[in-house]
């Protein structure tokens, strides 16, 4: 029986029989939510309540040789299918590839107005001589920054604008951290030093979402496991070619292709903990970086020998942390990461990277060969049959009856699940592309 087919009970019983998760794991993802009120009241204002969203397991992820069960948050019908199918084709292919670089560093700005360029001169001299003594404010501001490796890496002055405001950037290194409170509280605490130092009061003192170090991933695929029923996988691969195309000419078109990988990248970050609007914002400026807004990935082929080879890429930003109030006030998100496996952050967004690509891949072949909605209306007739009580192959074949019914209800499923209960054999059919 395939992971999908079990309940959610057996799910968890084979990922503690498989060892990704212990037995007081599995109970605690039983007893989800684990975000108790009097926490939840101290994370937000004004609370009134908790929502409950679906975690998901994505299997069998391959990145540089080694594999991942990856937690996948999210509300949305097929994205966890979707990432499990891309995954499975990439995985068939070697995997995925995936490299980060440079070193992370959150940049944050304390930023002036009207700073003419004589004094631009003056005071970028001034911040140069006294980096040190900013060193030491930022060692009082943020104590623990140091005792984990982190700190301020770099100093830059910048005008904008012809010089109607000009920025003092600090390139802040957080550790496995997200790192904005650390870049806003490190800024903050800087802005009070340099008011006394250049003599003049600053505007603002905020960090920046536009995160510099990026995640590079990459898979090479062999048309033929892109094949259907219908269309050979040389044909599909060509449609895919012909769709990352149309993204890098259409600004229209790359909102939608991004918003494909985000799914997967975000589901994934929420799962963690981090901050899904970082996550978006810099993968947003990054895609229009150029001044034209741009896809995350591309898909092109290469030649080996006769063979045509189908190459997937993405380059993105992958703004998360893997320690934080969130993660430890969120109880889940602590049980994601172990799920996860992963040994540090980096690992992490590598992962994270890789489901963002093979979400794109997922997504492309569907466009090029059934449609989006076909998959979507295939997953819901799949959750109408577990909501009408089918169970193992049951929820197959009462899906199947599903699709050719004009009417998609619970209660429509509920008929047909009686209808193969009283007499009708089993088809023991597999669906390929599951």
């Amino acid at each position: 029986m395939k992971f999908y087919e079990l309940s959610p009970q057996e799910r968890r019983n084979f990922l503690e029989r498989e060892g990704y998760i212990t037995h007081n794991d599995a109970r605690l993802l039983r007893l989800s939510p684990l975000l108790r009120e009097y926490a939840a009241d101290g994370m937000i204002e004004n609370q009134v309540g908790i929502m409950g969203i679906p975690i998901g397991l994505l299997m069998g992820l391959k990145v540089n040789d080694k594999e991942y069960n990856v937690p996948m948050a999210t509300e949305e019908p097929s994205v966890v299918a979707a990432a499990c199918a891309g995954a499975k084709i990439a995985r068939e292919n070697g995997g995925v590839i995936a490299a980060i670089w440079p070193l992370r560093v959150i940049p944050a700005d304390i930023v002036f107005q009207r700073v003419s360029a004589e004094q631009q001169e003056d005071f970028a001299a001034k911040v140069e001589d006294h980096y040190k003594d900013m060193v030491r404010v930022m060692q009082k501001a943020v104590p623990n920054l140091t005792h984990h490796n982190g700190g301020i890496e770099g100093v830059s002055c910048v005008p904008i604008h012809k010089g109607e405001f000009w920025k003092v950037r600090l390139w802040i290194w957080p550790g496995e951290a997200m790192g904005a409170n650390i870049a806003n509280r490190l800024s903050e605490a800087e802005a009070k030093y340099l008011e006394g130092l250049l003599g003049i009061k600053p505007l603002a003192a905020i960090l920046s979402n536009a995160e510099t170090e990026t995640v590079t991933c990459g898979v090479d695929i062999d048309p033929k496991t892109l094949e259907t029923k219908t269309e050979s996988g040389l044909k599909v691969a060509k449609k895919i070619v012909e769709l990352s195309r149309w993204s890098e000419m259409d600004d229209t078109r790359a909102v939608t292709h991004n918003k494909g990988i985000m799914n997967g990248v975000v589901a994934c970050a929420l799962a963690n903990g981090s901050d899904t609007r970082a996550v978006e914002a810099a993968a947003h400026w990054y895609a229009s970086t150029d001044g034209e807004y741009k896809p995350l990935s591309t898909w092109t082929f290469k030649q080996e020998g006769r063979k045509k080879i189908l190459v997937g890429r993405l380059t993105m930003p992958m703004a998360i942390g893997k320690v934080g109030f969130s993660i430890k006030t969120l109880g889940t998100a602590e049980l994601c990461q172990r799920i996860l496996g992963a040994e540090d952050l980096w690992e992490t967004q590598m992962a994270f990277g890789a489901v963002g690509l093979v979400q794109n891949l997922a997504a492309l072949r569907s466009i090029a060969t059934e449609g989006i909605t076909q998959g979507h209306l295939k997953l819901r007739d799949y959750n109408l049959a577990r909501a009408a009580g089918a169970q193992g192959k049951e929820i197959r074949q009462v899906a199947k009856r599903m699709m050719l019914n004009p009417k998609r209800t619970v209660r429509q499923a509920e008929i047909k699940l009686a209808e193969m209960r009283e007499g009708e054999a089993f088809e023991d059919d597999e669906d390929e592309n599951e």
